[in-house]
């Protein structure tokens, strides 16, 4: 599918569910997405909550050695340093995707009383241990 058919699939669910008119909403959804991104790379921001919806959050993986077995090869292989994008959604987004069910009560950007603050995601981090995993090789 075109990014365009994307932008107004979308736009036109926003559009039914909102009320917005949709030469607005075809307008403000990429800046949103844009400003997330740039929010998440240039600005130096670690992490970007969204109330009653989630955290993005950019986390460091270190260089890390693996250890790879197949059929007669064994050998080590050595992966670089990298940035990678994590979304840790919030209790209440957990909660509707495990009913099935969407919440109308609940909106975005706006924290429902029941709630627990987003607070920075300082513990999203890489949780490997960075040393090689080694897999025995089965017995013949």
């Amino acid at each position: 599918m075109l990014p365009q058919q994307n932008l107004k699939k979308f736009a036109a669910a926003v559009v039914k569910r909102s009320g917005i008119c949709l030469a607005t909403v075809e307008q403000v959804l990429p800046a949103v997405f844009d400003e997330i991104r740039f929010q998440l790379t240039e600005a130096k921001r670690p992490c970007v909550p969204i109330d009653s919806f989630g955290t993005f959050a950019v986390i460091d993986i270190p260089e890390r050695t693996r250890r790879y077995t197949y059929k007669d090869k064994d050998e080590l292989r050595t992966y670089p340093p990298e940035k990678r994008l994590k979304f840790r959604p919030a209790k209440n987004m957990k909660r509707e995707l495990q009913q099935g069910q969407f919440d109308p009560t609940r909106r975005s950007f706006t924290r429902h009383p029941a709630d627990p603050i987003i607070r920075k995601r300082q513990h999203m981090k890489y949780q490997g241990d960075g040393e090689p995993m080694h897999i025995s090789k089965p017995e013949k």
